[in-house]
């Protein structure tokens, strides 16, 4: 994303300049034609020495004063009007030719952006076909799956079934800058090892964990989610939350992180999480959730309506309330993601003002963050 902004900007900053040497270009290229009156004083010599009997006592006629006076006026005026306007016209073929160089200098630059950026566009889509490929391969592969699936009997049938489906969602709706998205968690986890990361989903922040040396277990109720994670090398165990949470010993972690995973239990059960995780968690421990921020409407009626397995929305109040009514405390909510909200303007009268002061004020609500994170720490 990043690298097609900077083609964007230089293909952007090539044509600029490009677009100022050849106006400058045309401008210059004008040149004025000569005043009509050196075509008069021109006209009147013709007179003065065209004719043939003229020519022929040319040398005659120029021993007349006054006739060789009359034609050394007529060329001194002519001398002096073109003299000016030769001098003149050298500079301006001067400058055009300077200018010459600089619009075939301004070629280079501005061909090359543009093959970069053809050049981009052209990986680009080689790489949307390649991700359009492995998704036909990943969906003749959910297949083969779900056909496996529909064979065994009891249970084991219906949570494979179950696991895939979600697998396969997430594959769907959740890919692209996970990673990324999750960074800015490591730095509060660092100091509070060992970490569970509580549903870990394809293996994202334990890998970030894992990079960075520090100790982490996932846990995760879907077996295709902890196939991947084991695929990748990742430390993780194939179990409910709650079960888990409750077979550790008290006080034995130092933090618990959680994205876009409390969301999916009922309300009973998020508040049992929240008080478990507080006595298996050590002092000066965090716990870190991410989630939803369903006081946005973009993100309440995109994200949050999206996911058919989502049971319970999560207001950052509401969240913070139920961390703090466990003992934990809240230090910081982390805004994630704001969308593309309505474009503002620069208020020139009071009416203006209004409006722009409303536009702020839709923003604000509408299109506010799409998703938080809550970081409470054990006093």
């Amino acid at each position: 994303m990043k690298k097609s902004k900077e083609i964007k900007r230089k293909r952007a900053e090539a044509s600029s300049k490009y677009e100022k040497v050849h106006y400058l270009l045309d401008k210059e290229e004008f040149i004025e034609p000569l005043d009509e009156e050196i075509e008069s004083i021109r006209a009147k010599l013709n007179i003065a020495v065209g004719e043939e009997e003229k020519r022929k006592n040319i040398l005659k006629k120029l021993t007349g004063i006054q006739q060789q006076h009359a034609i050394n006026s007529m060329i001194v005026q002519m001398f002096n009007i073109l003299v000016p306007y030769l001098l003149e016209l050298s500079k301006k073929l001067s400058k055009i030719s300077e200018l010459h160089r600089k619009f075939y200098m301004s070629l280079v630059p501005l061909i090359d952006s543009k093959d970069e950026e053809w050049f981009s566009m052209a990986i680009e889509e080689i790489k949307t076909r390649e991700e359009k490929f492995q998704e036909y391969v990943d969906s003749l592969s959910n297949l083969v799956n779900v056909a496996r699936t529909v064979s065994l009997e009891g249970e084991e049938g219906k949570e494979k079934l179950k696991s895939s489906f979600y697998y396969w969602f997430e594959r769907r709706f959740r890919t692209g800058g996970i990673k990324e998205n999750l960074k800015e968690y490591v730095s509060y986890l660092r100091e509070c090892q060992p970490v569970l990361d509580l549903g870990c989903g394809r293996g994202e922040m334990l890998e970030l964990l894992k990079e960075e040396g520090i100790e982490a277990i996932g846990v995760d109720i879907n077996s295709e989610f902890i196939k991947e994670c084991r695929d990748k090398g990742l430390n993780c165990i194939k179990a409910d939350a709650i079960g888990y949470l409750s077979s550790l010993e008290d006080e034995s972690l130092g933090g618990i992180f959680s994205s876009q995973v409390l969301e999916h239990f009922p309300v009973e059960v998020v508040e049992k999480i929240i008080a478990i995780s507080w006595r298996k968690v050590r002092k000066g421990g965090v716990f870190i959730s991410e989630t939803v921020n369903v006081a946005s409407p973009a993100a309440f009626h995109g994200a949050f309506l999206l996911d058919p397995t989502h049971i319970t929305p999560l207001h950052p109040q509401t969240l913070s309330f139920f961390l703090e009514s466990s003992g934990w405390r809240v230090e910081e909510i982390i805004w994630k993601n704001l969308p593309e909200q309505l474009l503002e303007f620069p208020a020139h009268n009071e009416r203006e003002a209004a409006i722009r002061e409303n536009i702020r004020r839709i923003n604000g609500f509408l299109f506010s963050h799409q998703d938080y994170a809550v970081v409470a720490r054990k006093p």
